[in-house]
């Protein structure tokens, strides 16, 4: 595996990204399940080698738990969501159509502007509130992209009507991602990748700003 691929998963469809790494792991990013990460990384004679979450929604972690149980890889993951990783009401769990909530405890919680590397692949957290309070954006310079959970989507952007969620915190991160002047490629939460600059022109929610 040479390159990062997406899983549509669950009953969201919501994007699973598998990083290559050194000493043939594996990163993932947001998985929703664990049968199809586990098969994908075993097919490449790879491990896995972390687990990263991008916010406190269940459909971004479901399989996490399952995931760490079985391999015993970390889970990194933002402070500011801790309370919904144990909280299947905080953290819509019903939205995913009678999966069995299964809480997490993140080996790292990391806050905005931390750095940190995971067999060699370095990220970046920032801080992007308004979907979640610790909804972040997460800056991947080896692949030239970011991963950004819920915060953005192609054309759109996350709701903010759920635990810890603010339309005006949501706008102030709106205003950050359009000051981004690098182009990196944006990996969504769901929907298709795109970039920065295809948003800054065509994203109703950034050209507001």
């Amino acid at each position: 595996m040479d390159k990062i691929i997406g899983l549509p998963l669950g009953a969201l469809a919501s994007n699973c990204y598998l990083i290559p790494a050194e000493e043939d792991k594996v990163i993932v990013v947001d998985p929703a399940s664990t049968g199809e990460v586990m098969a994908l990384i075993e097919t490449n004679d790879m491990e896995l080698g972390a687990i990263i979450i991008t916010h406190g929604h269940f459909d971004h972690f479901a399989g996490a738990a399952a995931l760490h149980e079985q391999t015993g890889a970390p889970i990194y993951a933002p402070e500011l969501d801790s309370e919904m990783f144990q909280s299947a009401d905080k953290s819509w769990a019903w939205f995913m159509g009678g999966t069995p909530f299964a809480p997490i405890t993140p080996d790292h919680l990391f806050e905005d502007g931390e750095e940190f590397s995971l067999f060699g692949v370095d990220f970046l957290a920032l801080s992007a509130p308004g979907h979640t309070a610790g909804s972040c954006l997460l800056i991947c310079d080896r692949f030239d992209c970011i991963f950004t959970g819920d915060v953005i989507f192609r054309s759109s952007v996350g709701r903010t009507d759920g635990y810890s969620g603010s339309p005006s915190l949501l706008r102030e991160t709106l205003k950050k991602i359009k000051q981004i002047e690098h182009n990196y490629k944006l990996f969504c939460g769901h929907g298709d990748t795109t970039d920065i600059d295809t948003e800054k022109r065509t994203n109703p929610y950034l050209l507001d700003m």
